[in-house]
């Protein structure tokens, strides 16, 4: 249901920056932006922990699986977007050159299934002591010296290096942390959601949660601190992603709770099964939405006229991405049908070729 949250988010933000355009300084879209992203992180490094059904161990997810689902499509959409993005009638400062798309940190937009990839790489190294060293404190004390290293690998690169925008440097140095966030609240999970569960924890959430979030979506306002102390940012951004995970799972779980209760109404229960089919359709969702944002610059000056007002911009925003979700879920559907191009256009994977794998293991 938190995917399916995120996505949303992920699509209403877009159709503000590349749909309206001129309305993406906003509180609303900067907001998002600061949002989704972290708790697809989160929920990733949730689904990270896995056991052994027999030994209880720690087990390692299969990075084949992970390649297949991300690297395979990050091979394929971004080229078809960017052939189609000149025809596409979109204004936004994305352009239709091939030749800058890998340099380019964002990846036209792609740049999710990277850096998750990518951590997934980071993660896979560091299982073994992870496996070795059970308790809280040292799983935080790993994924802290990892987080510090990557912070300081991409402050001392820099915005102009050519191989940090190519691998995606800051993505990295920013997601991590909430996706190490989302393995250590699910292997310490008795503890976490005791936490989420407390008032007393949500409050101090929401109260790091508030300032951590202006501090994002305006960090001009702090160059001066900034500039005397660059890790600043970085802590910033650590702590209001740790804290929109908790706030996220206090909201979600007891929602969750009462949805797939048994004394639960259809109409509750129908809702929440919508959000946990976008949940499950996220990452094709991700994929394929791009091509059917489209252009609504008649939209902008009604929007403007209402002084560009949170309320209508959400309202706007959400139905107009409600609208996407919906035709690529139709997409998705037709292109289901063929194995291959579920694979390449989606990250869909066939249990062929990851059948082998789990037989060997």
């Amino acid at each position: 249901m938190m995917k399916g949250l995120a996505i949303y988010l992920v699509v209403m933000g877009h159709v503000i920056a590349m749909g309206v355009r001129e309305i993406d300084h906003t509180f609303l879209f900067k907001a998002i932006g600061c949002v989704h992203m972290p708790l697809f992180f989160f929920i990733s490094g949730w689904f990270s922990f896995r056991t052994d059904k027999v030994t209880i161990d720690l087990r390692l997810p299969s990075l084949w699986k992970r390649f297949l689902q991300l690297m395979v499509p990050l091979a394929v959409v971004p080229t078809l977007w960017v052939w189609y993005f000149p025809h596409s009638g979109i204004e936004s400062p994305l352009d239709g050159n091939l030749a800058d798309l890998w340099c380019d940190p964002m990846k036209k937009g792609f740049w999710f299934t990277l850096c998750l990839f990518e951590i997934s790489l980071l993660f896979t190294a560091v299982f073994p002591l992870l496996k070795r060293w059970k308790g809280v404190w040292a799983d935080v004390g790993i994924s802290a010296v990892v987080w510090v290293a990557l912070c300081a690998a991409d402050y001392a690169t820099g915005p102009d290096s050519r191989a940090a925008n190519i691998l995606g440097m800051g993505k990295l140095a920013s997601f991590w942390l909430p996706f190490m966030a989302g393995f250590i609240a699910s292997r310490h999970r008795e503890g976490f959601l005791k936490a989420t569960a407390s008032g007393t924890w949500v409050t101090v959430a929401i109260a790091v949660a508030v300032p951590t979030l202006y501090f994002c979506c305006y960090p001009w306002e702090f160059e001066w601190l900034t500039n005397a102390l660059p890790g600043v940012k970085y802590l910033v951004a650590g702590l209001l992603h740790i804290s929109l995970a908790v706030i996220a799972i206090a909201v979600v779980r007891p929602w969750s709770e009462r949805a797939f209760s048994p004394d639960a109404t259809r109409f509750t229960a129908t809702v929440a099964g919508v959000w946990t089919l976008l949940g499950r359709k996220s990452l094709a969702i991700y994929l394929l939405h791009y091509f059917f944002l489209f252009p609504m610059g008649i939209c902008r000056e009604t929007l403007l006229g209402f002084n560009v007002g949170f309320v209508p911009m959400t309202v706007f925003s959400f139905v107009t991405a409600g609208c996407i979700i919906g035709i690529v879920l139709i997409a998705d559907a037709l292109i289901s049908k063929s194995p291959l191009l579920a694979l390449l256009l989606t990250g869909d994977v066939p249990k062929s070729l990851v059948a082998p794998r789990k037989a060997a293991a």
